[in-house]
């Protein structure tokens, strides 16, 4: 919406505007009274000469407005402001009005009173009829109305005759509130001008938001599809290698290699499920704004260095060189954040470079540092720069193929929605078939000796721990128990609150850590799990994780509320042994 301002200068313009469109019909009503001045005067034995001489004034003057008012058209058309020519209006105007009041010096006759009453009819009618032609811009009706009654009111007043000195007084009384009436009706007309102009400002607001709406609901869809694509790829997968594992099974023609390589291919398509299912997962906490960022010093040299070992393997065996520059420096910014920008655009970089290498690099700029990434692949082609940053958009030049290494287009999206929560703006160059250069500015900080951003801590020796799971899904509680077993955990299973404080109550020992579903059934949910358990436990010492496939803008903000770690299905193994391993040691 305009601010106060711009609707004011919008107002003058379309006032001056109106005012410019009502200049035929005020010229063709003043010639109409002039017309009927001239021949009564002329009737009433006035002197001939003045009597055509203030009607050839008269003539002159409606071609010159008619003039005026045909080049301000012509003039604004060509990109002029309107507001400029108020003050050439109100000149003309006052010409005008300085035409009219000329009767009363010209043809002022005491002894006359047809004549008088000639000039005070025609003074006051187009004093009447200039009310509404001048009254859209105040300044003009001003300029017009005073040099045409003050003359008549001051010949009067001065005339020393009772009954002129009369009609003098209802001539100045008539000159004010006619300037009364003109002011409100231009007040009048810059009020409906203002709720015209916020009306048309809230249809253009809604208007934009209803195409924002359904250009969101398009680009749901599509991602949605896509995302269903991508997701059912791994799936027919795995419901191929699943009946072929069985038929193999059932004909004993199964070999321990044929296991392998079909549960390396399993394995394979879940991780690409995992994959895509963290981006999304990204995504969601990144539009809910259930990241807030923790700005710190950072030093760059571990980060970087991370960054690169994670992309190592894969620029090896593309043969690339992989390179890292600048790690003296430091930024301020949260440090998970970062990694997370890094860490996509050195995996795209290795991703789309089959030859030459990829570059990490900071520079500092001033009182920031441009963080870099360089590559020499496959490059972006200039009509798709700006699509680069949308959902699942790959590159026309980027060719889609079932390797497990291929992109799932969320990388850049989750980027430039990182960028704008640390405040950096993400810049992108590219030359297709040349390579591209992705970089981001943050604020310089003074390096520090030792920071969390650096190599990760050692984990504590592996402790014996007794983890407590709480999910309503039997096939999820076994899986789950085979595997805190696995690890050499003791796996206490319930299925709803009730259950799991009955187990609490035949443990031999209390739980050490607790795993627990958020949506379990009978309207049961994580936290009120939690809320139990710390009431039969007592709240220090449970290492908690709610667990949870729900994504939702909702969930992410109990869960934040609640203030315990946050596991999303599929959990990573690793991710989830790391939980494990990092709670407290049992006293």
């Amino acid at each position: 919406m305009d601010g106060p301002g711009d609707l004011q200068v919008r107002q003058r313009r379309e006032q001056i505007r109106l005012l410019a469109r009502n200049v035929p019909a005020l010229v063709f009503g003043s010639l109409m009274l002039g017309t009927g001045a001239t021949v009564l005067l002329w009737a009433n034995q006035q002197p001939h000469a003045q009597v055509a001489g203030w009607a050839i004034a008269l003539l002159a003057l409606s071609a010159w407005r008619l003039w005026m008012a045909r080049r301000f058209w012509r003039r604004t058309a060509a990109g002029d402001p309107p507001e400029r020519w108020g003050p050439s209006f109100a000149l003309t105007s006052a010409v005008a009005g300085l035409c009219w009041g000329l009767l009363a010096w010209l043809f002022f006759t005491p002894d006359n009173p047809l004549n008088i009453a000639v000039i005070s009819i025609m003074i006051t009618a187009i004093l009447s009829s200039a009310t509404q032609s001048l009254g859209p811009y105040f300044p003009a009706y001003v300029a017009f109305a005073v040099p045409c009654a003050v003359p008549f009111a001051v010949r009067c007043l001065t005339s020393g005759n009772t009954a002129l000195v009369t009609l003098g007084l209802l001539a100045t009384g008539f000159l004010g509130m006619s300037l009364v009436f003109s002011r409100r009706i231009a007040r009048a007309i810059a009020e409906a001008l203002q709720l015209r102009f916020e009306n048309e400002s809230l249809i253009g607001q809604l208007t934009a938001e209803k195409e924002r709406a359904e250009s969101a609901s398009v680009a749901k869809t599509r991602f949605l599809a896509t995302a269903s694509h991508d997701l059912r790829q791994p799936i027919h997968a795995m419901s191929l290698f699943v009946p072929a594992l069985q038929a193999l099974s059932e004909r004993a023609e199964i070999s321990p290699r044929t296991v392998g390589s079909i549960a390396e291919r399993m394995q394979g398509a879940l991780d690409t499920m995992a994959q895509l299912l963290s981006r999304l997962l990204d995504i969601s906490r990144l539009d809910a704004g259930a990241l807030q960022p923790r700005p710190q010093a950072v030093s760059l040299g571990p980060v970087l260095r991370r960054v690169s070992d994670e992309v190592a393997q894969q620029a090896r065996t593309k043969g690339l060189r992989l390179r890292v520059r600048g790690g003296h420096l430091a930024v301020r910014a949260d440090p998970a954040v970062l990694h997370t920008i890094l860490s996509n655009l050195a995996g795209n970089a290795v991703r789309y470079t089959e030859r030459g290498g990829v570059l990490l690099a900071a520079r500092r700029r001033g009182d920031r540092v441009s963080i870099e990434i360089w590559d020499s692949g496959v490059g972006i082609e200039a009509h798709d720069l700006p699509r680069v940053t949308e959902e699942f958009f790959q590159a026309g030049n980027v060719k889609r193929d079932a390797s497990q290494s291929r992109g799932f287009g969320l990388g850049l999206a989750i980027v430039k929605r990182s960028a704008d929560l640390l405040g950096g703006q993400l810049v992108l160059r590219s030359r297709p078939g040349r390579g591209s250069v992705f970089s981001i500015a943050l604020p310089r900080a003074d390096n520090p000796e030792a920071g969390p951003e650096g190599s990760s801590p050692p984990l504590p020796p592996c402790t014996t721990r007794t983890v407590l799971v709480v999910d309503d899904d039997e096939h999820i509680l076994m899986a789950m128990a085979l595997l805190l077993r696995g690890w050499g955990h003791e796996a206490l299973t319930a299925t709803s609150r009730e259950d799991a404080l009955t187990v609490l109550g035949a443990a031999p020992r209390r739980p050490d850590i607790a795993l627990i579903d958020m949506h379990l059934r009978g309207g049961q949910n994580g936290v009120d799990v939690i809320a139990a358990l710390h009431e039969r436990l007592g709240a220090p010492g449970l290492h908690t994780a709610i667990v949870t496939g729900d994504t939702s803008p909702e969930v992410l903000a109990t869960i934040r509320a609640v203030g315990v770690t946050g596991l999303h299905k599929p959990v990573d193994p690793d991710t989830l042994r790391r939980f494990i391993d990092n709670a407290p040691s049992p006293p």
